[in-house]
C-alpha cells in the first residue's frame, strides 16, 4: 500500500497517539500540544497514512521572521527506515514555500545521529550547536540597580550590541524559545523590544520569553550577548522577576564556544541539554 501526506484531521489523534506516547519513555510533549496545533493558524500539521491508518506525522510553523520551522516529526517503529518522514518532510518544504518561506529551520537532539543522516537527505546543513542551561533547583536570584528593561530609545543600541556578539555569531544569528529558532533579524529586534523583551546590563544583552511545551511554563533568558560579569548580573535579575504562575523551569540558551557558559556553571546552571540547528534554503524559481 502507497503511503500517502495528507492534513491531519482531530480523529487522528487516536491511532498516532498509540505509539507516540511510547517515545522518549512516555514524556513526549506531542501529546499535550497536538489539540493546539490543530487550532494555530500559523501552522499545519500533516500525517502519513498506509492503508487509511496514520503511522506518521510533523508539524510546519510560519515564524514572524518569514522562515519555516518543522518540528514534532514522528514515525511508527514499524515503519521506519522506508523514507516516510523524508516524505513529510519534503512535503513540508513545498507548503512552506507555497506560503513565501524561502529558509527552513528545524532542530535535533545532539545524540539523535539516526535523525541527523534523514534531515541531512532533506537537504539541510548543520548551522550551529546550541546548549540550555536550567538554573539550580530553588535558587533565589537577585535584582540589579544597573540592569533594566530595553526601550524604544535603546533600538539602535540593541541591534548593534546583538548582532556584533560572539554569541550571535556563535548562534547562527538566532534566538531560540520553547526549543524553536528565529533570526534575529532588526525587524525582530525592534518587535522583541516593543514587546518588552529585551534587557541591558552593561554590555551585556539578554532576549526573554515565557514559553514552554504542553503545560509547562519555562522562564526562559533566548538570547544572552557581552562580558561574562554583566552577562550573568543580568541573568540574576531577569530570573529574580516574580511570575505567576511560577514556571517549571528556567532557561538560558547559549552557543556551544561561548565563554559565558563557564560564568553560568559557575552558578551552579547544570547543561540540561544540547541541539543542533539545522536550516536549508528553498530553491530559487
Amino acid at each position: 500500500m502507497k503511503p500517502l501526506v495528507r492534513p491531519a484531521k482531530p480523529g487522528d489523534k487516536k491511532e498516532l497517539m498509540k505509539f507516540i506516547r511510547e517515545i522518549w519513555g512516555g514524556h513526549d510533549y506531542i501529546p499535550h500540544v497536538w489539540d493546539e496545533w490543530l487550532r494555530d493558524p500559523q501552522g499545519r500539521v500533516f500525517v502519513v497514512d498506509v492503508g487509511g491508518v496514520p503511522v506518521g506525522m510533523n508539524r510546519v510553523r510560519f515564524m514572524k521572521d518569514g522562515s519555516a520551522w518543522f518540528e514534532g516529526a514522528r514515525v511508527h517503529p514499524d515503519f521506519r527506515g522506508q523514507g516516510l518522514a523524508s516524505m513529510l518532510g519534503e512535503n513540508s518544504m513545498r507548503v512552506a514555500k507555497r506560503r513565501g518561506a524561502n529558509v527552513f529551520r528545524l532542530a535535533s537532539g545532539s545524540r539523535n545521529k539516526t535523525a541527523h543522516r534523514q534531515i541531512a537527505r532533506m537537504g539541510f546543513k548543520e548551522k550551529s550547536r546550541i546548549s540550555v542551561y536550567k538554573a539550580p533547583a530553588g535558587r533565589r536570584f537577585r535584582e540589579s540597580e544597573v540592569v533594566r528593561r530595553a526601550t524604544r530609545r535603546d533600538l539602535r543600541d540593541v541591534v548593534r550590541m546583538i548582532r556584533s556578539s560572539r554569541e550571535y555569531r556563535l548562534g547562527s544569528g538566532v534566538y531560540w524559545d520553547a526549543f524553536s529558532a528565529a533570526a534575529l533579524t532588526p525587524a525582530t529586534i525592534e518587535r522583541l523590544v516593543d514587546e518588552g523583551s529585551v534587557w541591558l546590563g552593561g554590555d551585556s544583552v539578554g532576549v526573554v520569553r515565557v514559553g514552554g511545551e504542553g503545560k509547562d511554563l519555562w522562564h526562559q533568558v533566548c538570547f544572552l550577548g557581552g562580558g561574562p560579569g554583566n552577562a550573568k548580573e543580568l541573568v540574576g535579575h531577569i530570573l529574580a522577576q516574580k511570575m505567576k504562575p511560577r514556571p517549571a523551569r528556567r532557561f538560558v540558551y547559549l552557543p556551544q564556544r561561548s565563554p559565558l557558559i563557564g560564568a553560568l556553571r559557575r552558578e551552579g546552571f547544570e547543561n540540561w541539554g544540547s541541539l543542533i540547528l539545522f536550516e536549508s534554503r528553498a530553491p530559487k524559481g
